[in-house]
């Protein structure tokens, strides 16, 4: 249960890494982004980047390093090429809490963050159950299994998690990836309010049935195309995916998502 957590919340936090990467090379001045992402790209990046060094420092760790990296890309936000540091979002806690995903797809300019994670994992196929409180009861069961030496964590439990994280980390990706695009692209609704993310999403599916992968468009009931091999489903179904921004979600047999690419960024 610790491991399987934790895996969700690097997932999480490496993802939210990579986008505010992306949004550091936007054509939009540091002073025009939205209010809260200037906030998480300064005091919020110095906060969390402190509270590292300590956890570094009382580990053993050199401190300094960490701490010079998060000053530079603090610095940046003044002047020359920007980078938004990876402290900005994501670490303002030993854990990444429920409100802290919301903190993130808030600074990306995302609104209705958990009912636009479930409302994006529901059209991929992942089942209809409210996120949030499953991953709040996720992450209940890991502090349980990480400080109780009497905790017993029941497989049937571990099997749900592991449905819910995939559920969880794709709404977060596709939402996550487009609102990040759309700020880097210096798209005007969104530098000006929150948006509904979804609405903007168009979604490409490769499923597997029983002639082999069959890719086809979100709502649509003909095939693009049906191909033996799933890499080679993927590369062609990326071709035509990426140039109108639709992630592309693998399902199996049951129509569980089970992998995606999300092409916003790529």
């Amino acid at each position: 249960m610790v491991v399987g957590f934790t895996s969700l919340e690097d997932f999480i936090r490496g993802r939210t890494e990579d986008l505010l990467d992306a949004v550091s090379r936007t054509v939009v001045h540091f002073s025009d982004l939205p209010e809260f992402l200037r906030n998480a790209a300064t005091m919020g990046a110095m906060k969390s980047a402190r509270a590292r060094a300590e956890m570094a420092k009382n580990s053993g760790q050199d401190p300094i390093a960490l701490l010079q990296e998060a000053g530079r890309h603090v610095a940046s936000t003044a002047s020359g090429a920007l980078q938004l540091s990876r402290y900005s979002l994501g670490y303002s806690g030993s854990n990444v809490s429920s409100s802290e995903i919301v903190q993130i797809l808030t600074a990306f300019q995302a609104t209705d963050a958990w009912n636009e994670i479930t409302l994006i994992a529901r059209r991929c196929g992942a089942g209809s159950m409210p996120l949030k409180p499953a991953y709040d009861q996720s992450m209940r069961l890991r502090h349980e299994a990480a400080h109780n030496a009497d905790a017993n964590t029941q497989p049937r439990d571990l099997q749900t998690f592991c449905s819910q994280a995939i559920a969880t980390a794709l709404g977060f990706d596709v939402v996550a990836s487009r609102a990040a695009r759309l700020l880097k692209e210096g798209e005007p609704d969104i530098l000006i309010k929150k948006v509904k993310v979804s609405e903007r999403v168009n979604i490409r599916f490769i499923d597997l049935g029983p002639k082999g992968y069959v890719e086809r468009r979100e709502g649509a009931k003909r095939a693009v195309r049906i191909s033996s091999d799933p890499e080679d489903a993927l590369k062609k179904a990326l071709r035509n995916a990426a140039k109108e921004y639709e992630p592309v979600v693998m399902r199996d047999e049951r129509g569980l998502p089970i992998s995606w690419v999300a092409t916003d960024l790529m």
